[in-house]
């Protein structure tokens, strides 16, 4: 995916730069200090995404996205929270408070994968072989392969993976954004299943080893379904 980065302050450019080269599957075309160079950028250079600030000098971003006729995706990245309902009005895909972590900067790449269309990226599957999620002040890179299943506690989930278990401040919804649906499957409200791992289901039971997995009823028929065609 080809970014553009538009911002007026140096320091917050250059840590988005250093988080998209922390990603292979982003490409960095340019850095604009304002919306009228970012406006001739995308009049010579095909973007998939804009990281945009919403406070600049002359032409906000709210304004430079409400006024293309055929705009990217669109990150909004600033330091002020009261603007995220006109941005989300506009279609944005996320809206990023500074300062911004790696971890936070991630998830909302996870999700423009799934709304670009391309040849790169027609399913989630194809390129996501990891994701990064954050416990004991860490950060983890978790490989897809090595998760047997999430399980959703309150606020937290717990990510049960072949070696560890790891309890991380995420939401269930955030993940079925993030997991490809090819290798996951939800199947419960607090429960996400690798597919491969599965060793049969009974009735409403799923059982991976020595763990048994619920099946909820709203979920059933959408799971059966599923294994079948598998």
């Amino acid at each position: 995916m080809k970014c553009l980065i538009v911002d007026d302050e140096p320091l917050a450019q250059n840590i988005l730069e250093k988080y998209i080269h922390q990603m292979d599957e982003l490409e960095l075309v340019a850095k604009c200090n304002n919306a009228i160079q970012a406006i001739n950028k995308l009049q010579t250079e095909q973007i998939d995404l804009l990281l945009l600030d919403i406070q600049m000098p002359e032409i906000t971003g709210l304004e430079l996205l409400r006024n293309l006729s055929n705009p990217p995706k669109a990150i909004f990245t600033t330091a002020f929270s009261e603007y995220a309902l006109p941005a989300f009005d506009l279609d944005v895909i996320d809206y990023l408070l500074k300062p911004i972590s790696f971890e936070r900067f991630a998830r909302a790449i996870y999700k423009v994968r799934q709304a670009i269309p391309s040849k790169k990226n027609t399913t989630k599957d194809s390129d996501t072989t990891y994701i990064f999620l954050k416990a004991d002040r860490k950060l983890h890179k978790i490989f897809l392969s090595d998760i047997l299943f999430i399980e959703g506690l309150n606020n937290y989930l717990k990510i049960h993976t072949h070696r560890q278990m790891l309890v991380v401040r995420e939401k269930m919804c955030d993940m079925d954004v993030i997991l490809p649906e090819k290798q996951f499957l939800r199947v419960h409200k607090s429960f996400i299943v690798s597919l491969k791992e599965i060793e049969y289901a009974e009735d409403n039971f799923i059982v991976m080893g020595k763990h048994r997995i619920p099946i909820g009823e709203t979920y059933r028929q959408a799971f059966y379904k599923r294994i079948k065609q598998s």
